[in-house]
């Protein structure tokens, strides 16, 4: 309906209805049109349509609708050099359609897109999400399940896990809403909230979610999500100190990487055993799956690798191989990227090499590390480092100060649950 386009429009130009009527027609009678509830000249249309800078003309809704729906799917299959081809052939349809529920779905979709780049562009993704954000009285049921998700996508990647949080808990409140909703893309909700609760070290509400993901992932035959969820569960199960049942879920999605010969997955999958075989003093064991990981480093983003590398040098500090400690910490500063977290890692990790437990030191841990920690509710880190901190006062004969750390440790790991 034309009056639907001109309130939407009106809307994204941040414009009032008096601003618009200007010089055209009355206020209530614009307010008419975009209810519908007018019988509206040609006329006066046209010079609303024309102040807008839109066509008073139709669209072919439909088709382009199937359009986006293929482009989303896409996305959704995680088949992404081929959204990337076809974006191009979104856009120059997208340029003469002024349809209210296709422009929501297109900036919907749009933000998805910039998302899920292998460089995710996040400002542009925002922005389409900004535009959706003005008109959501219009939304639809299933548009506002996924402006939550795409919210709580958005909140992840900038790394504020409680605001994903809360957006992601209402897109699984739209569920019972709407009925068009794909099981797939509640799969993905699932394991979003999964992936959030893990950043924020709830280990109960990780492994309800990732099971729940899982148990559509498979009957989808959707094995690359599927492991991404054994992933997230071995990580938690990893935290809860079972071992066992973390090697198990590791070992599970190991199946899938290497029958599909997904070498980011391997990557992941490698880094995490690792991990796990150390928790286990297995130090040999685990500088093995460290240097597997760095085989796909070609694979892995920067940090990640710098990630690797400091859980390697950690390994041969615990083997009291200093020299081969300290040539990995300097190979992880190479790829650490001004990354603040793996700064704080490498530079601990060096100052333990060293035996270097100077004011320099103390004042890193409790002025920098743990408080930055502690704003990204990582509390795995918190404890460590403010543990390390207390048995180095311990060590010092400083048993107040001690005590003062091993309590924030001690809290920390309270919130792991």
């Amino acid at each position: 309906m034309v009056g639907q386009r001109i309130r939407y429009y009106r809307k994204t130009k941040g414009l009032t209805q008096e601003e618009l009527a200007q010089g055209i027609c009355s206020v209530s009678y614009l307010s008419k049109i975009e209810k519908g509830d007018a019988k509206s000249s040609e006329e006066v249309i046209n010079m609303l349509c024309e102040r807008l800078g839109i066509s008073p003309e139709e669209v072919d809704e439909s088709k382009i609708l199937e359009m986006l729906n293929e482009w989303n799917m896409m996305m959704v299959n995680r088949q992404f050099d081929e959204a990337i081809n076809f974006f191009p052939k979104v856009e120059s349809k997208i340029d003469h359609v002024t349809h209210p529920e296709i422009m929501i779905t297109f900036n919907l979709y749009l933000a998805k897109y910039y998302m899920v780049k292998d460089l995710p562009e996040l400002e542009k993704a925002n922005l389409a999400l900004e535009k959706v954000k003005k008109v959501f009285d219009q939304l639809t049921q299933d548009q506002k399940f996924n402006y939550f998700l795409l919210q709580g996508m958005h909140y992840n990647y900038s790394e504020k896990y409680n605001d994903a949080l809360q957006f992601l808990k209402l897109a699984e409140g739209e569920l019972g809403k709407s009925l068009n909703i794909i099981e797939t893309e509640i799969a993905i909700l699932y394991y979003l909230l999964a992936l959030t609760y893990n950043f924020l070290m709830r280990i109960n509400s990780v492994t309800t979610y990732a099971f729940k993901a899982i148990s559509i992932f498979d009957k989808e035959y959707n094995y690359s999500r599927s492991a991404d969820c054994q992933v997230l569960l071995a990580i938690s199960y990893r935290r809860a100190k079972n071992y066992d049942l973390a090697e198990y879920h590791l070992n599970n999605a190991l199946k899938y990487s290497k029958s599909f010969k997904d070498e980011f997955m391997s990557g992941v999958i490698y880094h995490n055993l690792g991990y796990v075989t150390s928790c286990k003093n297995e130090h040999l064991k685990a500088i093995d799956y460290f240097k597997k990981s760095l085989e796909y480093r070609n694979s892995q983003t920067k940090k990640r690798k710098a990630l690797t590398l400091f859980l390697l040098a950690t390994e041969y500090l615990k083997l009291k191989d200093y020299k081969r400690a300290e040539e990995y910490v300097e190979e992880g500063y190479k790829y650490s990227n001004n990354d603040l977290e793996v700064y704080y890692h490498l530079k601990v990790l060096q100052y333990q090499i060293n035996e270097n437990y100077d004011a320099k030191f103390e004042s890193l841990i409790s002025k920098d590390v743990i408080s930055f920690f502690e704003n990204r509710s990582n509390w795995e880190y918190v404890a460590k480092y403010s543990e390390l901190l207390a048995d180095v006062y311990f060590d010092q004969a400083l048993y107040k100060k001690a005590s003062t750390y091993y309590r924030i440790a001690n809290n920390a790991r309270k919130n792991i649950v």
